[in-house]
């Protein structure tokens, strides 16, 4: 099974976040959400997820399965180019 989704959590005031985003736009194959975690319901998310900080990449299967996560942008390349799960 290969990486079907993402989930970018970011918020307006993270410096790295707009890197990583413009990176895994250019991703076209994979499904993706932006979540703002500055917002009530983007926060909730992030709960759920057990996010606890900014930018976060979870990666999830065509199951839905949880199966890598990231927090820079050389993590989210060595887990999309590499298929490397952290």
């Amino acid at each position: 099974m290969g990486i079907a989704k993402l989930k970018l959590f970011f918020t307006p005031m993270c410096p790295k976040c707009p890197f990583i985003k413009e990176y895994l736009e250019t991703k076209s194959s994979i499904e993706k959400e932006f979540v703002d975690a500055a917002t009530k319901e983007g926060l909730q998310q992030a709960r759920e997820y057990g996010v606890g900080s900014v930018p976060a990449i979870l990666f999830f299967d065509e199951t839905g399965a949880l199966i890598s996560q990231a927090h820079s942008l050389e993590e989210v390349k060595r887990v999309l180019e590499n298929k490397t799960l952290v």
